[in-house]
């Protein structure tokens, strides 16, 4: 039976980090192999300090980098972030610390790779930024937070970061309004990346209207699976989601949802996690409903003028081309919009809520 490794921790000090992962490798049956070529994707969607929950925390990166070269690997660290360079994400997130202290090597996802796939999705190729089959081993590191238009983004969701940034732009816009669409792409990219092992960083996630303009929280989780998908359902149960976000529901329809053990000691209860707005209203309402009375039943992203500093991020990332730069500042035109929350995601002031 396959199993997912949970440990409660409420710290980021690298030493005990080093000693818990230790132990979920082994409750995984994880065992890192010397001399071998590793790729560690964290979450770096926008560039955000540690203390705001957005990104994956530099010190687990440290952790599994300083383990894995025990074992003598050649690691290499990187994701497309959704605005901006990976080298200003690395910098503000600290992670550009632990790569230069341990000698680390970047990858920018820059490439233009095709890679094919006979999944789920009716999409049989996608453009990915690096190619995974490069590396021996791929670990993947997500951010436990909220999702706008998903519920929430885990382990599956974080491996999207393998499509380059103005690709993804691409993929909100072929998925509109269909979550289910866009979680049979979501499911499609994370089985071609196909990553050894999952490494969630719930010490601090995020609830709320993530997932960058949430609540971080102290959540005290670190989890551990060779099985992404089992691992992100195992922390929607531990969340008490009222019901599976649409990635996991579709992958238990298509059989991607085996038997699983939950091993650990002290897992905290969480008892009182928010959800996004965005939520509320649309989680089960059909698709056709959706699309026949967006209006009413899909929360539009509204701009807050007051914390709006017209960077125009929102404008350059919204799939839709449903904003417009103006004198006083992005202005929505809904009738284009697609709710996809794109906008809401990548502003950098958390001006756009719902």
């Amino acid at each position: 039976m396959e199993k997912v490794a949970i440990e409660a921790c409420d710290t980021y000090d690298v030493k005990l980090l080093k000693t818990l992962l230790d132990s979920l490798f082994q409750k995984i049956s994880f065992l890192p192999i010397s001399n071998t070529k590793v790729l560690i994707k964290p979450n770096l969607l926008i560039s955000k300090t540690p203390e705001k929950a957005v990104t994956t925390h530099p010190a687990i990166i440290q952790a599994i980098a300083e383990l894995l070269k025990d074992h003598s690997c050649a690691i290499s660290i990187g994701d497309s972030p959704g605005f901006g360079s990976t080298e200003k994400v690395l910098n503000i997130s600290g992670i550009m610390d632990v790569i230069k202290q341990l000698g680390l090597t970047i990858t920018t996802f820059s490439d233009s790779i095709i890679k094919k796939s006979d999944g789920i999705s009716p999409y049989r190729e996608f453009l990915f930024g690096d190619d995974p089959e490069k590396y021996d081993i791929v670990v993947n590191v997500p951010k436990l937070k909220t999702h706008g238009m998903m519920g929430m983004t885990l382990g599956v969701k974080n491996t999207f970061g393998f499509i380059h940034a103005f690709e993804k732009a691409k993929w909100h816009f072929r998925a509109g309004q269909d979550r289910s669409l866009f979680a049979s792409i979501l499911i499609d990219i994370h089985r071609i990346v196909k990553p050894s092992v999952t490494i969630l960083d719930g010490i601090i996630g995020m609830d709320g209207d993530g997932p960058s303009s949430g609540r971080p929280r102290n959540l005290g989780i670190l989890g551990a699976s060779n099985n992404a998908f089992i691992l992100d359902d195992c922390i929607e149960k531990l969340v008490h989601l009222p019901y599976p976000t649409p990635i996991t529901h579709l992958a238990g329809k298509h059989g991607l949802l085996p038997d699983y053990e939950v091993i650990g000691s002290n897992i905290p209860k969480i008892d009182d996690f928010l959800m996004p707005n965005t939520m509320d209203t649309d989680w089960n309402i059909p698709l056709f409903a959706k699309r026949l009375l967006k209006n009413v039943f899909i929360k539009k992203p509204k701009i807050h003028k007051k914390m709006c500093k017209a960077c125009g991020a929102c404008v350059k990332v919204c799939p839709a081309n449903a904003l417009l730069m103006q004198e006083e500042g992005p202005v929505f035109d809904y009738a284009r919009c697609i709710r996809c929350y794109c906008c809401q995601e990548m502003c950098p002031e958390g001006a756009i809520k719902t």
